[in-house]
């Protein structure tokens, strides 16, 4: 008798096994393989094997139906399988279905079994809820449960920090209040979510004769220097100095300078920088000293105890960082120069071993009368001027006059009224010169004449019997040393005196020899030799002047060759140059042909708020070529600052003037 279980599977090697179900319901029970029965033959049992194989071969490549089977529509791509659905026949290929049973729950996990029922087992750890204003979610009984709130927190008095729903972190800039008033500034406020600092407080007691300094705990304070026409210790830079050896906390030193006649030294340019360290390492070794450095009133805000203006800066790299404070609480407040001559800030508990002192050799109360010199200071008081005031203005072509109340005036007088050298002119002295016979430049007629002519107009000729023809000049014949020759009139709102443009490289005349503020670029730029320039910038109608020596063989192959010629005018004079200057601290590069990164400029200085010339911030110059502080329309001459400068940000453009000897 045939074996029904052998004989439905040799039936099955090409056919599905459906028709062997009456047989199968007589296979052995238990879970015994029929090939296991005592009677099976070993071809019966290698038949079998066969069968098993081709079933399940025919399985796993069931086509079509399984994904990536070739098939011509949808239809054929059922794989039959419950748990699947959407399989579809995209360019004759069947794809994978996808699974019935997600149920986008986070916390769960997915399964289905053979009869298509899902199942969803619950899960623990971490989730997400969707919400970015919670974090740390987790899996509780199936469901993500929020974790805790996100904390906003930007570290800015300026923002309102909020997180909001399905967005998540928010700062909106408020108008808050963000820095303390103490007894030398007034609060804080916010702007545009930053923290704008409050002004500094008036201290001004009115007199000429004392320095007016603040400290948060004791307030405004007048300190009156008593002067004396003699200084027995060392003069320097037109002032007393002395350095003493003592052990003293910053306020002790500040007093013992009181005592000596002094305050602690304002150290203004680089000069005074020198001189200071080796003043202090003469009298106590290579040691620390104070100096009268602060910014205890306003963090940030660091200012001479003398109240003087100047911003020269030579802090170390990464001076000052107020390591341990904060606006609101005592950190370094206070300024030392250390042995290497740069600055460091520490607290003013702090014991250093030396101390700088400096005064005035005078101290002019002369503003009290403006017809007289000569009053100084004594001990707090003005003392009588004993001299009357020069209001000699070098030009023959206006009358001289003074006034207590206002001081000098200076009347043009009538036209053609004679000035001596010739004839005057709108209030300027033009003088009489035979065709001809002119001389070089202004410092040649100077030299010429016993006496010393008067500012106005001359008639030179650089070149003699040369190509230039002779032109009409102005001539500065008495500031610093006389003998000035009007070479260039920059307009600073003019893009072509930008540093690359043409005024400053090419030899094209144009515009007349005047000193108004009519732009001119004049023939004594190209064919003077020189030994020294004059820059002028005309700030609220009035010229201020700097003088900067110099030699080159005419102005502009200065400027044509490239290279920077550095000057030590130093920041107090570049800045005295406008009403109300404004430049960074730190780089002080200044000179001729003066580049960083940032700023290119003809003549000027660059100040930086970082202890480098790395990231320039500031400038005062002529021919500029800059793109500091976010302005798209900047000034070729005039002064620019932002984020740090002495005096606030600026944006100031100027006429200019430069004058060559």
């Amino acid at each position: 008798m045939k074996n029904p279980i052998l004989h439905c599977a040799f039936s099955a090697v090409l056919l599905i096994l459906v028709a062997c179900s009456d047989a199968a319901v007589s296979a052995p029970a238990d879970d015994v393989s029929a090939v296991d029965a005592p009677d099976a033959s070993a071809s019966d049992v290698a038949a079998v094997e066969v069968a098993e194989d081709v079933a399940a071969d025919t399985t796993a490549t069931s086509c079509p139906g399984a994904a990536g089977c070739a098939c011509t529509d949808d239809g054929e791509c059922d794989d039959g399988d419950p748990c699947t659905t959407n399989q579809t026949c995209p360019n004759g290929t069947c794809t994978a279905g996808t699974s019935t049973c997600d149920d986008n729950n986070v916390c769960t996990s997915d399964a289905c079994d053979k009869s298509g029922t899902c199942l969803h087992s619950a899960h623990d750890g971490f989730c997400e809820d969707g919400d970015p204003c919670t974090i740390a979610d987790t899996c509780t009984a199936s469901a993500c449960v929020p974790g805790k709130a996100r904390t906003c927190d930007d570290d800015n008095a300026c923002t309102a920090d909020i997180c909001q729903k399905g967005i998540g972190c928010v700062y909106l800039a408020t108008d808050a209040t963000c820095a303390d008033e103490n007894t030398c500034t007034f609060a804080g406020a916010c702007h545009l979510g930053h923290c704008v600092d409050g002004k500094a407080k008036p201290c001004d007691d009115g007199s000429p004769c004392t320095w007016d300094t603040c400290m948060p705990e004791s307030g405004c304070t007048s300190f009156a220097v008593p002067l004396t026409n003699d200084c027995t210790d060392t003069v320097a830079n037109g002032r007393c100095w002395v350095a003493i050896a003592a052990s003293l906390p910053w306020a002790k030193a500040r007093a013992a300078c009181h005592t000596w006649g002094g305050e602690l030294a304002a150290v203004r340019s680089l000069p005074d920088n020198v001189f200071v360290r080796a003043l202090a390492t003469a009298t106590c070794g290579e040691k620390n000293a104070w100096i009268g450095l602060s910014d205890h009133a306003q963090e940030g805000h660091w200012h001479w105890t003398d109240a003087i203006h100047g911003g020269f800066g030579n802090w170390a790299d990464g001076e000052p960082n107020n390591a341990g404070g904060s606006k609101t609480d005592d950190g370094e407040d206070f300024g030392v120069i250390s042995t290497d001559g740069y600055w460091n800030d520490v607290n003013g508990a702090t014991v250093e071993p030396c101390l700088v002192c400096a005064r005035p050799l005078t101290l002019s109360c002369d503003e009290i009368n403006g017809c007289t010199t000569g009053a100084r200071c004594e001990s707090g008081i003005c003392l009588p001027a004993t001299g009357t005031a020069t209001c000699d203005d070098g030009n023959a072509c206006t009358a001289d006059a003074c006034t207590p109340d206002t001081g000098c005036s200076h009347a043009a007088l009538a036209e053609t009224s004679s000035c001596g050298i010739g004839s005057c002119t709108a209030g300027i002295c033009v003088a009489s010169t035979t065709s001809g016979q002119e001389l070089p430049s202004c410092a040649a007629i100077l030299a010429a004449n016993a006496s010393t002519p008067t500012d106005g107009l001359y008639a030179i000729d650089p070149d003699g019997a040369g190509p230039i023809a002779a032109f009409s000049v102005w001539c500065d014949m008495h500031s610093e040393g006389g003998g000035w020759t009007l070479a260039m009139k920059i307009d600073g709102a003019d893009a072509k005196f930008a540093y690359d443009g043409d005024p400053w490289l090419k030899p094209i005349p144009f515009g007349n020899g005047t000193l108004d503020t009519a732009a001119a670029v004049l023939p004594s730029a190209w064919a003077l030799p020189i030994t020294a320039v004059r820059i002028g910038m005309r700030d609220e109608g009035v010229w201020r002047w700097l003088t900067l020596p110099v030699e080159a063989n005419s102005l502009q192959t200065l400027f044509t060759a490239g290279n920077m010629v550095a000057t030590t005018a130093g920041m107090p004079n570049w800045e005295a140059l406008f009403a109300d200057a404004s430049l960074q601290a730190h780089c002080q590069l200044e000179g001729f042909n003066v580049i960083t990164n940032s700023t290119s400029l003809r003549i000027g200085i660059q100040g930086n708020n970082e202890n480098d010339c790395a990231t320039v911030d500031s400038w005062i110059g002529l021919g500029a070529k800059s793109n500091v502080c976010g302005m798209t329309d900047k000034p070729t001459a005039g002064d620019m600052a932002c984020y740090g400068g002495d005096n606030g940000d600026r944006a100031t453009t100027v006429f200019g003037a430069v004058l060559v000897r």
